[in-house]
């Protein structure tokens, strides 16, 4: 029997008691995702803000779930496909369960490597819960490899790259110079307007400057 299309929803829920940010990060395989959503949770934590994740494993580390519960976090794990094309319904119906259940005032989402903005956005599209009050992806590219990885992969990562509200450049302390600068103009010519930064994961300073950022509604820098 061919399933029922899917349809999205008419209408939303329309009282909620606090405001909701939702962030997706997206990046390939060792981008450096992980530890920037990290950072983040213990920004939002600080603050004492609820935040609930959804993390993608599709033969990938993924969110330390140890970590995140230990803090009061919720995870949902989606293991059997990715988030943004095999197992988008999966993805609603989580997101529409944790937000009934948990009340978050922020939700994370950490996408597969394979994964997309704009297939992320299509999925979220049958999102039929209450609104979000601000909605943003990120992109995180490594400069070690994102020459080769465009010239194997090139319509993912250019999607990738062209399909977020900020980008941020990760591992300086670990690329050079050249690779920096270039991932830099990749980035500029695919997507000009979105917010662009750098950033090494050793430099505590930088990266909590970031999570600051980031946990500000609206806010891209």
């Amino acid at each position: 029997m061919t399933p029922a299309p899917l349809r999205r929803p008419a209408s939303r829920a329309p009282q909620w008691p606090d405001p909701m940010d939702l962030l997706s990060f997206s990046g390939f395989l060792g981008s450096g995702k992980t530890t920037l959503i990290l950072a983040l949770a213990k920004e939002l934590a600080a603050r004492g803000h609820r935040t609930a994740f959804i993390v993608n494993e599709v033969g990938e580390v993924g969110v330390d779930q140890r970590i995140l519960r230990d803090d009061g976090l919720e995870v949902y794990e989606i293991t059997s496909g990715c988030i943004c094309c095999q197992m988008g319904v999966d993805l609603v119906k989580t997101l529409e369960a944790l937000v009934r259940e948990e009340r978050p005032q922020n939700v994370i989402i950490e996408a597969s490597g394979v994964a997309t903005p704009d297939g992320i956005a299509d999925s979220l599209s049958y999102y039929g819960g209450p609104p979000f009050a601000s909605t943003r992806s990120i992109g995180v590219l490594d400069p070690t490899r994102l020459e080769a990885l465009i010239e194997v992969m090139t319509p993912l990562i250019e999607s990738q790259i062209a399909g977020v509200d900020e980008i941020i450049v990760t591992k300086t302390d670990l690329a050079t110079g050249a690779e920096v600068a270039q991932a830099r103009s990749v980035a500029e010519r695919l997507n000009p307007k979105a917010a662009l930064r750098t950033l090494s994961a050793t430099d505590p300073v930088a990266l909590a400057d970031l999570a600051r950022s980031l946990a500000e509604p609206g806010r891209t820098s």
